[in-house]
């Protein structure tokens, strides 16, 4: 039993006791109400007796609920799986005492055992709620066969009844009751199944969720370390970048002082020419003058 199942059956059987404390109350409530109002009513079944399947009812629910209410972790799947188990076979043990003393044959109180296999289509599969309708046949029926030969005494649910004894009436409760159970058995299979259908559909599109989480995780990480590695790599560039500019603005100033170096050595260049050809004028001027002093002589 994997964990989402353990948690579907836990939450069944949580609203089952849940509803239970309900329909007990109502149960003994009503069986009070009519031993108030009519004291021919199954004489037999004592205010006694009605309080002890009252506290026993409610008494089985209370253990339920004390081992529910632990946390799933702390639930084996042998606990649960017996929990859920007594789940139906207590109830129909205690509807078949009701059943018996409210009359059998005259009373209406066969219908609880139909609950109970509402209760098995929520927590069993098909084989579970084939045999809870089983059971609840042998329960029903039992009781009126053994009751009808005598073995067990018959109580009447109002005196003046002639319905007990009556061999085609005790045939027509015990074919009707199999039959409609029968009925209820095949519509809750299929309702159960339908529903496990559902889950199962359920459970394979989490487990796929699930998957998909867990790749987006991991993509998720890797781009991660893809943006820390373009952060830095980023980081580094624009340390790159800056000492590029700083190295062009370095190469400007450079360039400038060599700029300027290179202008005042060409005017030096120039000016030296100048005084060079100056000089080379001045010279032969010297010179023309000093042969033309040589000539006068």
């Amino acid at each position: 039993m994997d964990i989402f199942e353990k948690q579907q059956r836990l939450e069944a059987i949580q609203k089952i006791v849940k509803v239970r404390w309900l329909n007990v109350a109502i149960i003994v409530s009503l069986g009070l109400v009519l031993k108030i109002n009519s004291a021919d009513w199954a004489q037999s079944f004592e205010y006694t007796k009605i309080g002890i399947l009252g506290v026993a009812a409610f008494g089985y629910n209370f253990i339920y609920w004390f081992f529910i209410r632990r946390p799933i972790e702390k639930i084996s799947n042998r606990t649960l799986n017996i929990i859920a188990l007594s789940q139906v076979v207590l109830d129909q043990i205690m509807y078949a005492f009701v059943f018996y003393f409210t009359g059998t044959v005259e009373t209406i109180a066969f219908l609880l055992f139909y609950l109970t296999i509402l209760v098995a289509s929520s927590l069993y599969k098909t084989i579970g709620i084939i045999l809870a309708g089983l059971l609840a046949v042998i329960l029903h029926n039992g009781i009126l066969i053994v009751e009808y030969y005598g073995l067990i005494p018959h109580i009447k649910a109002y005196q003046g009844t002639i319905w007990f004894g009556n061999s085609e009436m005790t045939r027509a409760k015990i074919i009707g009751f199999a039959f409609y159970m029968v009925v209820a058995v095949a519509f809750s299979v299929v309702l159960s199944n339908l529903i496990r259908k559902r889950e199962t559909r359920l459970r394979e599109e989490i487990k796929r969720s699930t998957k998909q989480a867990e790749q987006l995780f991991v993509q998720t990480k890797e781009l991660t370390k893809t943006k820390d590695y373009l952060h830095e790599a980023l980081e580094k560039s624009d340390k790159s970048r800056q000492e590029l500019t700083e190295s062009k603005k370095q190469l400007e100033v450079k360039l400038a002082e060599v700029e300027k170096y290179g202008e005042l050595t060409t005017g030096r260049e120039i000016k030296m020419i100048e005084l060079k050809k100056n000089i080379k004028d001045l010279e032969d001027k010297i010179t023309d003058l000093q042969t033309q002093i040589d000539n006068k002589k």
